[in-house]
């Protein structure tokens, strides 16, 4: 995998508390959380928070490459419709799987912070708390989609692989290089592949496909089996009949209830059951670095339905997800401020600055995971 370029992000430092890089005990998984959901507080919790660390230094974090995923919206209102493209094929039995097989956590922008850092980082809805010697996170606040429970210590939880090691190993990567699958193992490009969950729930999962486990929170079916095709097709991996068919169900609810995200503000642009945004009719209109704010426009003469959209500062480092079910009236836009607190209107990011480097790109992704609109400072 290509370093990505490096970005330094202002950190609280902390008394080092041991925050250790968790692996899944199963065959197919990593110790990881939900890549990128923002996520309202729902209404269980998880663990009581660690001891507040004491304010210090910063810390480096990376800033990896654009998303480039090849799943489509679903056309027509169809949401199963994000699984043509997908290669069908059964699994035989596993042989030769090992998961050293699949070299991990590395730390690919030599920051000092591995793939388990970084996406702890990532995806902590508030500025995460880093010791710098070695790059350790030791408290923030995330938000595990599979199970709906919030948490502050990172001790909590797994860096999931959405699918898992052992499942890609059936799937294709067995004629893989070395190589590669040390990338598919690590990928911090692809905003999908990677989340971070509490322990329990990815211990649940194990190395299983949606035929045999799916999140105990139903809400978050819809996204789930979205990032699930993604990463299959982003990597090329097939999927066998059970699993397609289980996909299905889990896709349909995508036009029920949304997944909770982390507490995004309402905007005042928003209608119901609007038809879904194409390509095109919905770009980013402004890019104020400075001023820590993206500008998303609906420049069609229908409503824009923004579910499953993300916006991303050159990768997953930064990513904010619309919530699901907004959606932007004809010729209106929203605000996205990142930096600090939102405004009336506007969609909250995360209290970090993200547009602090010179010649930022903002990426406006679609549902499907292709990039419509960017726009730099």
């Amino acid at each position: 995998m290509t370093a990505p370029p490096r970005r330094w992000r202002a950190l609280v430092l902390g008394v080092a508390l041991a925050a250790g890089a968790a692996c899944s005990g199963g065959s197919g998984h990593t110790v990881q959380a939900g890549r990128a959901s923002g996520a309202p507080a729902p209404a269980t919790t998880g663990p009581a928070k660690p001891p507040s660390p004491a304010p210090a230094t910063t810390a480096p974090t990376k800033a990896p490459v654009a998303s480039t995923t090849t799943t489509r919206p679903a056309p027509g209102g169809d949401p199963t419709a994000v699984l043509d493209g997908l290669r069908i094929a059964p699994e035989g039995a596993r042989t030769g799987y090992s998961r050293a097989l699949f070299p991990l956590w590395i730390d690919a922008d030599h920051d000092g912070c591995d793939t388990r850092e970084e996406v702890l980082i990532a995806e902590s809805t508030t500025r995460a708390q880093v010791d710098p010697y070695g790059c350790k996170v030791v408290a923030g606040d995330w938000y595990s989609l599979y199970d709906g429970l919030t948490f502050s210590d990172p001790a909590e939880l797994d860096i999931d692989h959405m699918v898992p090691l052992a499942e890609a190993w059936d799937s294709g990567a067995s004629a893989w290089t070395t190589a590669r699958r040390q990338a598919y193992a690590n990928d911090l490009d692809h905003p999908q592949t990677l989340r971070a969950v509490s322990a329990a729930s990815n211990r649940s999962k194990g190395d299983l496909d949606p035929a045999q486990w799916k999140p105990t929170n139903e809400a978050a079916w819809c996204e789930y089996a979205n990032d699930w095709v993604t990463v299959k097709k982003a990597w090329d991996l097939t999927a066998d009949p059970a699993e397609v068919d289980d996909l299905k169900v889990m896709l349909r609810t995508c036009t029920g209830a949304p997944a909770p995200a982390p507490a995004p503000a309402p905007a005042t642009t928003t209608t119901t059951a609007p038809p879904p945004a194409t390509g095109g009719s919905v770009s980013i209109a402004a890019l104020d670095c400075q001023g820590e704010a993206v500008t998303v426009a609906d420049g069609a003469g229908v409503p824009a339905d923004l579910t499953g959209w993300s916006i991303h500062d050159r990768g997953p480092n930064f990513t904010y997800r619309f919530p699901a079910g907004f959606t932007l009236a004809p010729g209106a836009s929203v605000t996205v401020r990142s930096g600090g607190a939102a405004g009336p209107g506007e969609q909250h990011w995360t209290n970090q600055n993200v547009w602090n480097n010179t010649g930022d790109t903002a990426y406006l992704v679609n549902a499907g995971g292709g990039v419509v609109s960017t726009r730099s400072c």
